[in-house]
C-alpha cells in the first residue's frame, strides 16, 4: 500500500498551499481538498473511491470539480463515503444544482458519476485487501478520523480534531500502527481558538497523546499558513522527548 500526500495546508498562501487530500495506491482518497490539483486527467479517472472525515470546504472542494472532469471518461461511478449526516449536508449544501449539479443524478439517476456511502464507526470497509475504518473524533462539525490498512502495516488520519482522549485509547494498543498524520492548526497563544473551532493546538495535543508508543511516528499537518514554524517549535519544546514532524505535499510513505 503507497500513500502520497496530495495537500496537507490548514489554508492557502502557506508554505505547503493545497489543502487536504491524501491518496492511497491509484484509486483512493482520503478527502478531496485542493490538494486534488497536483493529479492529472488520467490519475483522476483512476479514483475510485473517496472517503471524507468532515464537510468543511477545504476538505471538499476538489470533489465537486472531481466528478466534472471525470464524467464520460469512467464505465463505473465514483463512490464517496461518509457518515450518514455529512452526506445529508453535501447533498443539502453542495450538489443541490444552486452551488453545483447533482452528479449523483448525471448523466442520469440510473447510470450517475457520483454515488454516495454512508459508513458506520468502528465497521472496516475492505477494499482489495485494505481495510478502511472510520472512527469519530471532535471537531466544530461531525467529523471522523481513518484507521487504513490491515493488522501487518497500518496509519492514522485523524483529519481535523481537537481534544478526542477516547480515539487515543483505541489506538495506542495497535502494535501494526506506525505513523499518525494529525491536526495541529494554531499556536499555544491560540489555545482558545483551536478549542472553539475543534483543532489542536501543539500543548493539546502533546498531552492527548502522551501515553502512545514512542516507537509511533506523529506527522503534522494543518499547519495555518504564516504560522508553521512557531507551532512546530512549541511542538518540539512540549514533546518530552517525542519527535513530532511536518508533514510535505508530495511526501510519499510506503505500508
Amino acid at each position: 500500500m503507497k500513500l502520497r500526500i496530495l495537500g496537507c495546508a490548514g489554508g492557502i498562501g502557506g508554505r505547503e498551499r493545497l489543502t487536504t487530500s491524501l491518496r492511497i495506491d491509484d484509486d483512493i482518497l482520503l478527502d478531496a481538498g485542493t490538494g486534488l490539483a497536483s493529479l492529472d486527467i488520467d490519475q483522476l479517472v483512476k479514483i475510485d473511491h473517496v472517503f471524507l472525515t468532515h464537510t468543511h470546504l477545504d476538505h471538499v472542494a476538489g470533489l465537486a470539480l472531481l466528478v466534472d472532469a471525470v464524467m464520460g471518461k469512467r464505465a463505473t461511478p465514483v463512490t464517496v463515503h461518509s457518515t450518514v449526516n455529512n452526506i445529508a449536508t453535501l447533498k443539502r449544501h453542495v450538489f443541490n444544482w444552486a452551488v453545483w449539479p447533482d452528479f449523483a443524478t448525471i448523466p442520469d439517476a440510473e447510470n450517475p458519476i457520483l454515488q454516495w456511502e454512508s459508513l458506520e464507526h468502528g465497521v472496516p470497509v475492505e477494499l482489495g485487501g485494505r481495510l478502511i475504518t472510520a472512527h469519530p473524533v471532535h471537531h466544530a462539525v461531525e467529523a471522523v478520523g481513518y484507521l487504513v490498512g490491515d493488522p501487518q502495516a497500518r496509519f492514522l488520519f485523524t483529519g481535523d480534531m481537537a481534544t478526542t482522549p477516547e480515539l487515543w485509547r483505541a489506538m495506542k494498543n495497535l502494535p501494526s500502527l506506525t505513523k499518525v498524520i494529525v491536526d495541529c492548526s494554531f499556536p499555544n497563544a491560540e489555545a482558545a481558538l483551536a478549542e472553539v473551532s475543534g483543532h489542536y493546538c501543539p500543548q493539546a495535543l502533546v498531552e492527548d497523546v502522551r501515553d502512545m508508543p514512542e516507537s509511533t511516528e506523529f506527522l503534522i499537518y494543518h499547519l495555518k499558513p504564516g504560522q508553521e514554524d512557531m507551532i512546530m517549535q512549541e511542538l518540539t519544546s512540549n514533546a518530552g522527548g517525542r519527535t513530532f514532524r511536518a508533514l510535505k505535499c508530495g511526501d510519499q510513505f510506503d505500508f
